[in-house]
């Protein structure tokens, strides 16, 4: 039983908590989402009601190789970014995935440009999953996909689908058109509605940041601009929102389309 954080095991999870650390370790919590990670987690820590209440999926890390520690309930309060833990924290790798592979591999791909909110982030990654997306682009300057919050929001979809970082918009949007992939940039100021546009061919889906939306660079690189229309009176809606509405119209045409 750990009782220290300044336990050597204990103080280097901690330091992921600020995002991915060497060799792309970062903190997975909660069971469900420790249970997606399967086979990606080195090092699990529960306290003893957890390591009780879960004894399957503390089995299963075990045979997948994972280090299994007890520790006592402040010890896990020091390791989780909720306020209310569940009771199990575990350190987690995931490769960074190519860039150029990935879109390569792709039908339908999810751009997101400097979104700097990683539950945005998080919920992105969860919604592009959910929608059928073959991956997700997250560029430079936008929050790391593999912090505490963007993880928990993404709910084990960030295991489920390639989640590329580190380019940029440019080399981003430049790629998905090299792979095939026809480039959609979303914008309030577009004439089209997301509904006019044919998103049943190969798709790249590319929505900006939270406050200032895609850059004017950006937009005109792509080769169609769409607007998700505002019938009431918002300013506008959240990232996370939009990619969801555009994500699920693509879905939509693809299965009118026989293609889902």
């Amino acid at each position: 039983m750990i009782t220290s954080t300044d336990n050597p095991a204990v103080r280097a999870a901690r330091r992921l908590a600020r995002g991915a650390g060497t060799g792309g370790a970062f903190l997975v919590e909660g069971p469900q989402a420790v249970a997606e990670a399967a086979g990606r987690v080195t090092d699990l820590f529960a306290t003893p009601a957890a390591l009780g209440a879960h004894a399957d999926l503390v089995a299963r890390a075990r045979a997948a190789g994972a280090r299994v520690r007890a520790v006592d309930d402040r010890v896990l309060a020091a390791l989780a970014d909720t306020v209310t833990p569940q009771g199990i924290v575990a350190v987690a790798t995931l490769p960074p995935a190519p860039l150029d592979a990935a879109l390569a591999a792709s039908s339908l791909a999810v751009v997101l440009v400097e979104a700097r909110d990683p539950g945005n982030v998080g919920t992105a990654v969860r919604t592009a999953d959910a929608a059928g997306a073959d991956c997700v682009v997250v560029t430079a300057g936008s929050a790391d996909p593999r912090s505490p919050k963007a993880v928990r929001a993404s709910a084990g979809s960030l295991f489920h689908l390639p989640v590329v970082t580190g380019a940029s918009a440019a080399v981003a949007v430049s790629a998905a058109r090299s792979a095939g992939l026809t480039t959609v940039a979303t914008t309030p100021r577009a004439p089209a509605l997301h509904t006019d546009v044919d998103l049943t061919g190969p798709s790249a889906l590319v929505f900006g940041n939270e406050a200032r939306g895609l850059p004017a660079e950006v937009v005109a690189s792509c080769d169609v601009a769409v607007r998700v229309p505002i019938v009431g009176r918002a300013e506008s809606l959240n990232l996370a929102a939009t990619v969801a509405v555009v994500c699920y119209e693509a879905a939509r045409q693809r299965r009118d389309d026989g293609l889902t």
